[in-house]
């Protein structure tokens, strides 16, 4: 008994003794677990989130691509319908589309009708079948985009645009189409991440596949999926609360991610709402795959995890006699963690961290991240930290500069620097942290490079915008400034004027000349507002080019002509000349190219005082650009020139250099601006070449079309193989003049001297082989061509002598004749001046009939009743009095209700037409002419209608036609547009 109690005693003296390390081994246990749990759980779901994040930015950047192909391609259909309205012929629209097809690398082109049936623009007819209601979605206006496919073909993705219908080739069609085989437009927006094991789909809300990389990529899989939900519902993991959800997320376009096993392979599953009509775009990436690098961590924290656990267990075991070295290797491992955690932070953080002795200058720590930062390897800086001297250009003073000298241990410095990415050069910029600190009595020095380059560029970029703004502010505070001056300036002088010709109204002399002051000043306050509306039409893309046929040698003297009076004004000399034209019917926009030369050569009258010299050279460049001549015109004078610093921003809206408004020269600073649009508009470039006090040169170089169609004749046959003789002191014009006389088909010499010319038709005539035409330079500079001519003459030649002049001969026509001079040619001179010159010296010239001065001369408008609305009284005055002169009755009316009623109360056919203001009270004039074309007698409402307004805007001479007006004035009004419009629309 005594035994079996003391045993009972021993037990429990036993248990009792390992009753307390058991309760502790159990919750460290315990503890272990819990620990071991939340930190699994931990990184599973910080593995999930870093993996489904970097898998969504891949995914984003496959939809941006995929936005972005599938604006590119409604941009190119939005083009392809501007193309369409101005196509001529079904030819040039196959041409253009079949060199858009190679351009854009699509599949295919159609016109595209709503039931599917479609056309290339070769012809070829088929079927587009189709998962969507295509004839519901182009009749709806939108841009389309469908997946489709033709029988025995790839599946498509096509891009729709019904913006236009018509017929090409008897087809009748709903929209434009272009499209790109599946592969195609996966492989632009496929980023080959994760090796190729990635699965990307594009669905529909309710599952259906519309882009599958499986099916349609090189990897493609024989089993294709046609449904996505279905496939999941059927062969995935999902409950079916997971499915709802996810199918929710696919209808309300929602993003998200889930993780799930399909076919036995854990993925992950990322989707994006693309944008695009209601597209999800998804990608599908097994998991192994994503974690291969975080498996591997995951895999060695387990081992760690374990190795810990076992050897705490063990630890356990011996802890009454291993106590101390339990907690040793307990702070170890504590240290363990926070050392990996802290090279996990560094290695994505825009800081540099370093750790170094004092005393040794040896390194402790460098963060792994200095590479990325700063360009130095890591081994280097490791070894040795006066490897960072490498930042410093070796003659600068810090290269060898000890940057911590004097930092004691609880002080801190700091500094900004700046430097040169070793690797890449590019320009970084740093703020530097030193520490002193002690460790294990030691002192040491902790240093933290911090990257402050993106704050850096962040304040840059708003800096510059605010000097932008700054820039913006000063430029239009100073355009009004000039605007207030130019406005003003032929304000002032109409205001003058006027009150000038009411005071002296009984002399008729000076209200004529106040009158004609007056019309001039208005001219040029008209100029001043059109060059802002060009402008305003530029910058807004709405200034457009049409192209008609040009004859270059009419333009240029037309040109002539006009800047003629400006020219004897100021007294300056005008030359031009034409060199090595060989092509001179192109098609341009007349009035653009005119709006250029003017610009150019106003500016050279402007700035060019009296007695000066102002030239216009025009030539023809060898070969060809995108079938194109290439054409210089060189406008020069010898005015007052530019400063350099001036010439760089002349092209730019609203610079006036300073001496402009010094020397009271008027302008508003947009005609440079205006001018070079214009030429880059067509193609073209434009130079300046200028030196102060010593004058100006603008070069521009446009590619003009060449007409090919109808060529004028060359040849004279009269002329053919007979010699001619070209005197003139420039080497350019002889040589240009020569090689147009061989292309009439004469033998063309040519001489600079006046004597030398003379001697030379002696000879010829000695020789039994005389000149048969002369082409003399007026101003020579041994002898003037009249001179020469009499000298000819007096050798008893009568061949026909021409005077090449680039001035006005009408001063010397009387001498010149009476010297024997047999007609006159203008500079610059084409092949259809020289071929209209000889022909009328050797008698063959048909003479034209002359043209009426003031248009509508000859049109009978008497008896022709007018219906004239104008809210304004001074514009209705005007412009009945211009129709009274023509022969008009005309009525009027003050807004458009009393015009509508009017019309409606006349007796049918009572007004042969309505010019009509568009802005009025009451009722404007669109509106009026809706209700005139609803009224319900046919006679009535065809009345034809004409509007009249200041706004020239191509929007509002748009809303005039679609409101159904049959033509378009502006205002002021120009008399002649408004006679030719007349005429037009009546006769």
């Amino acid at each position: 008994m005594a035994d079996k109690t003391r045993g009972s005693k021993i037990k429990y003296r036993f248990l009792k003794k390992w009753r307390r390390p058991a309760a502790a081994l159990l919750a460290l246990a315990v503890l272990l677990g819990g620990i071991c749990y939340r930190y699994f759980l931990f990184m599973s779901q910080t593995v999930y989130r870093e993996s489904t994040s970097h898998l969504s930015e891949i995914l984003r950047k496959s939809d941006n691509m995929l936005n972005h192909l599938v604006s590119r391609n409604q941009m190119i259909l939005h083009l392809w319908n501007d193309f369409l309205k101005n196509a001529s012929s079904e030819e040039q629209i196959r041409s253009s589309l079949n060199e858009m097809q190679k351009e854009t690398g699509c599949a295919v082109l159609y016109f595209l009708a709503s039931d599917g049936s479609c056309m290339t623009q070769d012809g070829e007819k088929s079927s587009l079948g189709s998962q969507t209601d295509l004839d519901a979605l182009i009749f709806a206006g939108d841009d389309v985009v469908v997946n489709t496919a033709l029988p025995g073909k790839p599946q498509m993705l096509v891009f729709a645009c019904p913006e236009m219908s018509g017929t090409y080739r008897g087809f009748a069609y709903d929209a434009i189409a272009i499209a790109y085989y599946n592969d195609t437009v996966l492989s632009a927006i496929d980023n080959s991440a994760f090796e190729g094991t990635s699965h990307n789909y594009v669905v529909y809300p309710d599952g259906r596949v519309v882009l599958d990389s499986e099916a349609d990529g090189e990897n493609g899989s024989e089993e294709s999926v046609y449904n996505f939900l279905a496939e999941l519902r059927s062969s995935s993991n999902l409950s079916d609360k997971a499915f709802d959800a996810l199918s929710d997320d696919f209808a309300q376009g929602r993003d998200g991610s889930k993780m799930l096993t399909l076919h036995g392979t854990r993925y992950y599953l990322v989707y994006e709402n693309t944008g695009i009509q209601d597209w999800i775009m998804l990608s599908l990436v097994p998991v192994s795959v994503v974690n291969a690098s975080m498996d591997t961590l995951w895999h060695r924290t387990v081992e760690i995890v374990t190795a810990i656990a076992c050897l705490l267990m063990v630890l356990l075991i011996a802890l009454i006699v291993h106590r101390s070295r339990d907690a040793l290797r307990r702070r170890d491992t504590e240290i363990l963690y926070k050392d990996e955690l802290f090279t996990r932070l560094s290695r994505n953080v825009d800081d540099v961290f370093f750790m170094l002795d004092a005393e040794t200058s040896r390194t402790d720590y460098v963060s792994p991240n200095i590479e990325r930062l700063l360009g130095v390897p890591l081994k280097q800086v490791q070894q040795d930290i006066r490897a960072l001297r490498a930042l410093h250009p070796k003659d600068s003073p810090d290269h060898d500069k000890n940057f911590l000298a004097g930092i004691q241990c609880g002080e801190q410095s700091e500094w900004d620097a700046d430097y040169a990415h070793q690797q890449t050069g590019e320009r970084r910029w740093f703020h530097i942290v030193a520490m002193g600190s002690e460790v294990a009595g030691r002192t040491k020095y902790i240093l933290v490079m911090s990257d402050r380059t993106a704050d850096r560029k962040i304040n840059q970029a708003l800096s510059e915008a605010v000097a932008a703004a700054e820039a913006a502010s000063r430029a239009k505070s100073t355009f009004l400034s000039n605007m207030s001056h130019d406005i003003r300036t032929p304000m002032n002088a109409i205001i003058g004027f006027t009150t000038l010709a009411v005071s002296n109204i009984d002399n008729q002399e000076r209200v004529k000349d106040y009158l004609t002051k007056t019309l001039s000043s208005s001219r040029h306050l008209l100029a001043l507002i059109n060059d802002i509306l060009d402008m305003s039409r530029i910058e807004s893309g709405k200034l457009h080019l049409e192209e008609t046929e040009v004859n270059l040698a009419e333009m240029l003297h037309d040109i002539k002509t006009i800047v003629s009076g400006q020219i004897y004004a100021k007294q300056l000399e005008l030359y031009m000349d034409a060199l090595d034209v060989a092509d001179e019917d192109v098609y341009c926009d007349r009035t653009r190219l005119g709006q250029i030369l003017l610009n150019l050569l106003s500016n050279a009258i402007k700035f060019t005082p009296a007695g000066g010299t102002v030239s216009v050279r025009i030539r023809q460049l060898a070969g060809t650009v995108r079938d194109c001549a290439q054409y210089e015109f060189r406008v020069r004078d010898n005015g007052i020139g530019m400063s350099p610093e001036f010439a760089q921003k002349i092209f730019e809206p609203f610079e006036r250099e300073r001496t402009s408004t010094v020397s009271r020269i008027q302008g508003t600073g947009l005609g440079m601006a205006i001018t070079r649009n214009i030429v880059e508009m067509m193609g073209g470039t434009i130079k300046v070449q200028t030196e102060k006090n010593r004058g100006t040169e603008f070069i521009i170089c446009l590619p003009l079309r060449v007409q090919t169609g109808s060529r004028r004749e060359e040849k004279i046959a009269e002329l053919a193989g007979l010699k001619a003789l070209v005197v003139d002191d420039d080497f350019n014009t002889c040589d240009s003049v020569a090689k147009l006389l061989t292309r009439v088909g004469m033998r063309a010499e040519w001489t600079l001297s006046g004597r030398e010319a003379v001697l030379r038709a002696r000879q010829s005539i000695e020789l039994g082989d005389p000149c048969r035409a002369y082409i003399i330079d007026w101003r020579l500079p041994d002898m003037n061509g009249i001179e020469v001519t009499r000298q000819i003459r007096s050798l008893n030649d009568d061949t026909p002598i021409i005077i090449l002049t680039a001035y006005d001969w009408s001063d010397i026509e009387a001498e010149a004749k009476a010297a024997g001079v047999t007609a006159f040619c203008s500079k610059p001179m084409f092949l259809s001046d020289l071929r209209d010159t000889l022909l009328t010296a050797i008698g063959h010239m048909q003479t034209v009939e002359e043209q009426d001065i003031l248009p509508g001369k000859n049109a009978d408008f008497r008896g022709r009743h007018i219906l004239l609305v104008e809210d304004n009284e001074l514009n209705c005055e005007i412009a009945m009095t211009i129709l009274h002169e023509y022969g008009f009755l005309v009525d009027t009316a003050e807004n458009g209700a009393v015009a509508v009623e009017k019309v409606r109360t006349a007796d049918p056919g009572r007004y042969d037409l309505v010019l009509m203001d568009v802005q009025m009270p009451v009722m404007d004039g669109c509106t009026a002419t809706r209700r005139i074309r609803a009224l319900k007698d046919p006679a009535r409402a065809a009345v034809p209608i004409v509007a009249m307004t200041a706004n020239v805007f191509e929007e509002e001479r748009k809303r005039a036609f679609d409101c159904g007006m049959n033509g378009f004035l502006s205002k002021p009004i120009v008399i002649e547009e408004l006679i030719d419009a007349l005429r037009g629309i009546m006769h």
